[in-house]
């Protein structure tokens, strides 16, 4: 199975190219929960999503969050994935999705280069929250007209 490309990323709306690269930061928490600011990266990131932090809060946090990463070089791949992920949300007010979809690809493969012998099982997971949040409107309507998906 192949990663989730730029390409495929761009089909997605804005927040949900940022909802993918904090999946993909996610499947690294172990490598980076222990860096506050890496946490602080993501936490700001779910609030903006929740229209609780603003574009300019994303990025003071990506900042933070890289530069912690860069302190700890052994943590740094998988606090890379929390940084592209806050500026994924950064990026909505100043950039189109193409540019969003670079940072969470980036999320992406900071997230299976981290972690070299899970790599295939996060690129299957990766790809499978794609395609759900792809096709959300369609399980969203067959779950409601009470269809099996």
């Amino acid at each position: 199975m192949k990663p989730v490309s730029d390409k495929e990323l761009e089909l997605l709306s804005h927040k949900d190219i940022v909802r993918f690269a904090v999946f993909c930061a996610e499947q690294m928490r172990d490598s980076w929960e222990n860096i506050p600011e890496c946490v602080v990266a993501i936490e700001t990131v779910e609030r903006w999503l929740k229209g609780k932090a603003a574009e300019e809060e994303c990025v003071n946090a990506a900042y933070t969050a890289s530069a912690a990463a860069n302190a700890a070089y052994a943590a740094a791949v998988a606090a890379n994935a929390a940084y592209t992920a806050a500026v994924a949300a950064y990026s909505a007010a100043y950039a189109d999705a193409a540019h969003a979809a670079v940072h969470a690809t980036s999320a992406a493969y900071y997230a299976t280069s981290a972690a070299a012998d899970g790599k295939s099982h996060l690129i299957e997971a990766q790809r499978n929250y794609y395609l759900e949040l792809l096709h959300f409107d369609d399980i969203a309507e067959k779950l409601l007209l009470g269809a099996t998906i």
